[in-house]
């Protein structure tokens, strides 16, 4: 399951990052097509790899050669299955007709995940279709200024994190039902699971028969973070081959990850990564931006230009959550689980039972005793370990140590990335940041639409706020000959003409030109007060207050800096008089 949760968020974050085309690069019934031609050749491939691989077995006695075989050839086609996603959202573009859809752009669509394991794996997806949904019913409500610090890096942490919380102590009952457990009918083996919690003062709320994923599934688990909605899962697989006192082991094993609080440190790991991503996807982006590359792969629209931004900047993200979740999540589950093995062997005293159950767990699931796993010790290891601490109590001692030091490393290193983070995010540094990142892209689109009057007008501002009155005016004035009528070209050219500190570009005369013709299109109050300012600098100082009063008229939101304009024309107007 878990590395089903790290397919799961590659491909989320391929789906959020890639930018749809403004326009379908094909038709729909061709992007139909075309993915479905794309999932027959997949079935294809599967089918002739697996086909090889049941040959290869064929005559062979069972070994731990097969179960390696069996789990590089999954390995192999998730792998295979992760291209041919990406090839269907970057060069099928399918995201664009699946953002038309008012459900999907909430969430992801259902019809997608329609598998033989669907159940199992909508337990991964479900926390996220339920934290989407809500993240946009939020913004959807008249929830005054909350949707705006949402929509902040330090905001949707947080919202994601309570979400994740409410979801962790609640959703355990609705996942149970999506994997069609039920509970352990009343018996030998039931009666001897309730006394043991009993005994280790361990709450359930059921104690269920897990399906798994069909076939033979030997296995059991934990979960819930409170007592009142965990469940204790168990597999008729683990129960057929088990007797009881390695069934206690197991049992107890599964009890150490709820003792040592690692359902717990799992959340708080997901949310790590959140916290390391939210500033690299940003400085990834603006590095990506600051480069010439994405204008030498010869792009020449907009829609292409965002998707290889996108492919691009999405990278560094790749290769941070491959070697997050690969080796420093890793690294925390499986001591994880020697942690729990360990908690096992507290419990029944001695290390025996639990090594049979884990022998056995072993040779029914094919020979699995020397198969390596990023998120558990082998058997073998798992094995020798528990002989080994029993033995040597120390061991228990230092494991533990090792643990709490490196979760300590761990969350003084997330807090000091997410404070370094906030501060560059919320000070003058990200500021500065921004309008880079900003700059630099308009700069981009406006080197490949240079007869895009918006951009241009968009670049001219910018370069305005930045304090490069040449530049500004030169964009704008570009912008003004593609566009002669547009009220906000007008309107941003002749602020600069009648606000620029620099001699050669303080032109009144032509700033009160421009100001009343876009005042004759339009009387939005931002206009109205460029207006006002062309008024004043030519010195008719009587029209620019009733300009700037007919902008306060107009205001429907803050008002106090249209108050404040009318308060100096008529203070300059009363100095005026006393002259």
């Amino acid at each position: 399951m878990y590395t089903n949760f790290i397919y799961f968020i590659v491909v989320l974050l391929v789906f959020s990052t890639q930018q749809p085309s403004p326009t379908p690069r094909l038709s729909l019934w061709l992007t139909f097509a075309s993915s479905l031609a794309l999932l027959f050749l997949f079935g294809l491939i599967n089918r002739q790899v697996f086909r090889g691989l049941t040959a290869r077995m064929s005559g062979v006695r069972v070994s731990t050669h097969w179960a390696i075989l069996y789990h590089r050839s999954v390995s192999r086609q998730s792998l295979l299955a992760l291209v041919f996603f990406c090839a269907q959202i970057y060069l099928l573009d399918i995201k664009y007709y699946l953002t038309t859809v008012a459900l999907i752009r909430a969430s992801f669509t259902l019809q997608s995940v329609v598998t033989a394991n669907l159940k199992f794996n909508l337990a991964i997806l479900l926390p996220w279709l339920l934290i989407s949904g809500a993240f946009d019913l939020v913004q959807l409500l008249p929830l005054g200024s909350i949707p705006d610090r949402l929509n902040t890096p330090v905001g949707q942490v947080l919202f994601f994190a309570l979400l994740m919380i409410i979801f962790m102590i609640f959703a355990p009952p609705l996942v149970v039902r999506l994997w069609s457990c039920r509970p352990l009918e009343p018996g030998s083996r039931r009666s001897l699971i309730e006394r043991f919690c009993q005994k280790q003062n361990f709450q359930v709320r059921e104690i269920v028969l897990w399906p798994g994923q069909g076939g033979v599934f030997i296995t059991a688990g934990v979960m819930g973070l409170i007592g009142h909605y965990r469940y204790l899962l168990v597999t008729q697989g683990l129960l057929d081959i088990l007797d009881d006192e390695e069934l206690s082991s197991v049992l107890a094993h599964e009890m150490g990850h709820v003792k040592e609080h690692h359902l717990f440190f799992y959340l708080i790991f997901l949310l790590g990564y959140l916290v390391l991503a939210y500033p690299l996807s940003g400085v990834s982006f603006f590095l990506v931006l600051t480069s010439d590359l994405p204008l030498t792969l010869m792009i020449r629209t907009d829609s292409e230009f965002m998707t290889l931004i996108s492919i691009l900047s999405t990278l560094p993200l790749l290769a941070l959550l491959v070697f997050y979740f690969r080796f420093l999540f890793g690294f925390f589950i499986r001591n994880f689980e020697r942690q729990a093995d360990l908690y096992g062997l507290a419990v029944m005293g001695r290390p025996y039972p639990l090594i049979s159950a884990l022998e056995k767990v072993a040779f029914y699931s094919g020979n699995t005793r020397n198969v390596p796993s990023w998120h558990h010790f082998s058997i073998k290891e798992r094995v020798d370990f528990l002989a080994e601490a029993a033995g040597n109590p120390s061991l228990i001692r230092n494991h533990r140590g090792k643990i709490r030091k490196a979760l300590t490393g761990y969350l003084v290193g997330i807090i000091t990335v997410g404070v370094f983070g906030y501060l560059f995010y919320s000070g003058a540094v990200g500021k500065k940041f921004n309008e880079q990142l900003n700059f630099k892209m308009l700069s981009s689109l406006v080197k490949l639409e240079p007869d895009n009057p918006l951009l241009q007008l968009r670049l001219g501002t910018l370069y305005h706020t930045r304090n490069q009155p040449n530049e500004a005016i030169f964009h704008l004035e570009r912008a003004l000959e593609l566009d002669p009528d547009n009220p906000d070209i007008l309107n941003n050219l002749a602020w600069v003409f009648a606000t620029s500190k620099e001699r050669p570009f303080f032109q009144p005369e032509k700033a009160l030109v421009l100001a009343e013709k876009a005042a004759a299109s339009s009387q939005q109050p931002h206009i109205l007060d460029t207006l006002a300012e062309a008024y004043y600098v030519n010195g008719l100082t009587m029209k620019a207050l009733a300009a700037a009063e007919e902008a306060l008229a107009a205001t429907s939101g803050d008002s106090s800096y249209y108050l404040k304009q009318v308060e100096r024309f008529r203070a300059e107007l009363q100095e005026q008089q006393f002259r």
